[in-house]
């Protein structure tokens, strides 16, 4: 085994259509950025990948069943056991030409470092999809997808996560933090990732010569979004509840739930005016009024059950992650970017209740401290 083994897992549920391009654009790119093994790990997929990969000699790994993001790449870099370092990259990418050697060279420049991520552009490579991003106090992450695509000769930089999407990390490194957390199925995963790296006293980068393309939302668009929405929600209290110090958990606790309820109002057609209390009574009380709440909002309130039926789970995870913590919250707070962006960006209302959460709680303070 060399020093710098690469190897690539990727993690295809009947993605053939994208696996074709991804194989194919790792293979136009070989010659400046050989990797030493390749491993797609089958999600159970029944579109005809497993033949197809036979036929192309691709190392697999297939699972009985789809097991979402998280446990299949942990699963994918346990088995690269020859590698030092191990390329993720969602079947829906295409790496470009150079995409490599930026990555593994923070990686070998920074004995710290235990990720560093790439630039993701759309599939045209004209739009931003990842150059970075910002960390509610709540747990969720927005991608700065608006600004306009950094040059390649940006230097790399430290962030508290990297998109899981398309990232280098250091193979036996990654795996004594415990790699992603296989609970959380799909979605904010690299960010719980990269919290417990830091507070665990690593690093994680990107590195703006690395570019990859990516077809957005290419496999998650598959999945309708009232469960999307409840992964969203529980992962992001769940990354919460796990990563806080002991002086702040419960604080951000109190303020992300809060958040959250105001959110499922926001995303429900309830009228509001049916729940009014207060002024004059009416001779008799009017009938119950017989309101639906949406399905996204339906999906949030099942997210705080989750973690409410899974508390011991949870808080069993958040013991092993403060075990390992080299570094206090004021340390690691700064690489959140705008930690009181709001989870929802486009209903002033909303912002205006996540707002007062955070002056009502002090999130402010403790955020500052």
């Amino acid at each position: 085994m060399s020093d710098s083994s690469v190897g690539v897992v990727t993690v295809s549920y009947n993605g053939l259509d994208h696996l074709r391009h991804f194989v194919s654009a790792l293979e136009a790119t070989s010659a400046t950025d050989p990797v030493d093994r390749l491993l797609v790990v089958n999600n159970a997929s029944t579109d005809g990948t497993g033949e197809w990969l036979d036929t192309r000699g691709i190392e697999t790994i297939t699972l009985g069943e789809n097991n979402g993001f998280a446990k299949p790449n942990n699963l994918g870099i346990r088995h690269l056991a020859d590698c030092n370092f191990v390329a993720i990259l969602n079947n829906d990418t295409a790496v470009e030409e150079g995409w490599l050697a930026p990555l593994l060279e923070v990686l070998q420049r920074e004995p710290s470092a235990v990720m560093t991520g790439a630039v993701l552009t759309d599939w045209s490579g004209e739009r931003l999809d990842f150059g970075g991003g910002v960390v509610s106090y709540t747990g969720h992450a927005h991608h700065l997808s608006e600004q306009e695509i950094p040059p390649r000769t940006q230097p790399a930089r430290r962030a508290l996560f990297a998109c899981g999407g398309a990232a280098l990390v250091r193979r036996e490194t990654f795996l004594s933090l415990g790699g992603f957390d296989e609970d959380f199925f799909a979605y904010f995963e690299d960010v719980d990732f990269g919290w417990r790296a830091w507070l665990a006293g690593y690093e994680v980068w990107i590195a703006y010569g690395s570019r990859v393309r990516h077809r957005h939302q290419g496999t998650a668009s598959r999945l309708p979004f009232p469960p999307r929405m409840r992964l969203y929600e529980r992962n992001a209290l769940a990354t919460v509840l796990k990563n806080y110090g002991d002086d702040t958990v419960w604080q951000a606790c109190a303020g992300a739930l809060l958040s959250l309820f105001a959110r499922s109002v926001a995303y429900s057609p309830l009228d509001v005016g049916d729940f009014a209390v207060g002024g004059s009574l009416p001779p008799q009380a009017p009938p119950e009024p017989e309101s639906v709440i949406s399905g996204s909002s339906a999906a949030q309130l099942l997210a705080v059950e989750d973690i409410a039926h899974g508390w011991d789970l949870w808080m069993g995870k958040r013991a092993s992650v403060q075990a390992l913590r080299r570094r206090p919250d004021r340390d690691i707070l700064p690489l959140f970017g705008d930690f009181a962006v709001p989870p929802l960006l486009d209903n002033p209302a909303y912002e205006a209740a996540h707002r007062a959460v955070i002056q009502a709680l002090g999130i402010d303070e403790m955020c500052r401290e």
